[in-house]
């Protein structure tokens, strides 16, 4: 639901978790420094998710500094102009050009982040947006305006429903709007409850809309790095991954194993 600024009609606002400058710890872009603009609000399931904090709308939201130390609290839902001022500022002062729309999803405020993306692609940044790829319709009203789609396939073994139809509709918004300027890849975290099968099913979604779109499976980072991880979970999960690493690549050009590396770097 978008939101109209009571003190202004006509101002557009949005609903924010945080916004922090730091290095892409996931997909195609991994150890590129980006801003991360995290909104509020997922309805996605993931028994995994890392944000959890993020899933809900609340009262404020928060800025970091670099190092982590410092905080700035700053009311919701918040006024789309001063976003955008931030994330220039942000930008600038760090000498980075990449902004990542992140969440929660993105896609659930559409109408704040398309225009957020366009006016930031006009300031000369380059918008990724990273999607749940469950909102085919609201694609469209953002999708001019981004530079990179990182798009996740959720499996039916972590959300515990399938949203394979969802996906297919996504990714053919993906097809009907081709640009050479944008970079479009998939991610699929997998779980020690996912299955080859699976792994194959979520390739052949994407062989079906372009096999040259990569893949890129994510070993969940519980059991890599979590407190709880051991060396037997570890190899459970990459022995799985890799046999569906194998499968996958007989649908796909680009097949590639990548985990969080901000995860094991230990940053935000």
């Amino acid at each position: 639901m978008e939101n109209r600024a009571a003190n202004g009609a006509g101002v557009l606002t949005g609903y924010l978790s945080e916004m922090f400058c730091s290095v892409q710890g996931e997909g195609l872009f991994v150890g590129e420094r980006q801003v991360f603009v995290r909104t509020a609000g997922c309805v996605a399931t993931c028994s995994w998710c890392d944000t959890v904090y993020s899933k809900v709308r609340t009262p404020r939201f928060v800025t970091h500094t670099d190092d982590g130390a410092d905080k700035r609290w700053r009311s919701n839902p918040v006024a789309l102009v001063d976003v955008v001022a931030d994330v220039v500022a942000f930008a600038s002062s760090r000498g980075v050009r990449d902004v990542s729309l992140t969440g929660g999803e993105p896609l659930e405020q559409a109408a704040f982040c398309a225009a957020l993306a366009h006016q930031l692609d006009a300031a000369g940044l380059r918008i990724h947006l990273e999607t749940a790829g469950l909102h085919a319709r609201e694609l469209t009203e953002v999708i001019a305006s981004v530079r990179v789609i990182a798009m996740d396939v959720k499996l039916p073994s972590a959300t515990g429903m399938e949203h394979w139809d969802a996906h297919r509709d996504f990714l053919a918004v993906m097809k009907a709007h081709p640009d050479e300027r944008r970079t479009d890849f998939v991610k699929v975290v997998v779980d020690l409850n996912g299955t080859t099968d699976e792994i194959e099913h979520a390739a052949l979604l994407v062989a079906a809309c372009d096999r040259r779109v990569p893949l890129i499976i994510q070993p969940e980072s519980g059991a890599l790095f979590g407190k709880g991880a051991t060396p037997a979970a570890a190899r459970e999960l990459l022995d799985l991954i890799d046999a569906g690493a194998r499968a996958a690549a007989a649908h796909l050009d680009t097949v590639r194993v990548i985990p969080q590396t901000h995860k094991a770097l230990n940053i935000r």
